[in-house]
């Protein structure tokens, strides 16, 4: 009898794992898409509102970058997020803070534009990985 309950026991476990293993999966697939949507959306708002100062690579060369000066009437240098060593130090939290209140909010230059009006914070955080893609090692 009790070969018979080990038996019915691995039964048991094979069918359990037989089903979850491909909703698991089908999961994954489901939040891979997502993702992959997210960070489109992201290139699209990355392209219609960062580009202009960060440039469409994201080296700090956009076409208003030149036009922004400090009280002293000095270029203000613009980020640049494709430089890895420098964007490794900044947290993906300090990232979206700086995207959802500005520049200032964490101590940066107060020309960077708070987005928090403007996007949600799901849409902020798809921005925060489109941004991690802009350094390639």
């Amino acid at each position: 009898m009790t070969e018979s309950l080990t038996t019915k026991g691995r039964s048991r476990v094979w069918i359990w794992t037989a089903t979850v293993i491909p909703a698991v999966a089908a999961l994954a697939l489901i939040s891979t898409a997502a993702r992959a949507a997210d960070l489109t959306s992201a290139a699209s708002s990355y392209t219609d509102t960062c580009a202009k100062c960060h440039g469409p690579a994201g080296k700090g060369d956009g076409p208003k970058a030149a036009e922004l000066k400090d009280k002293d009437g000095k270029p203000v240098a613009i980020g640049d997020l494709s430089d890895c060593a420098k964007m490794s130090k900044v947290t993906d939290d300090d990232l979206f803070k700086e995207l959802k209140e500005g520049g200032a909010s964490v101590g940066k230059s107060k020309f960077m534009t708070p987005y928090g009006d403007a996007m949600e914070d799901d849409e902020i955080k798809a921005m925060v990985a489109y941004v991690r893609t802009l350094c390639k090692k």
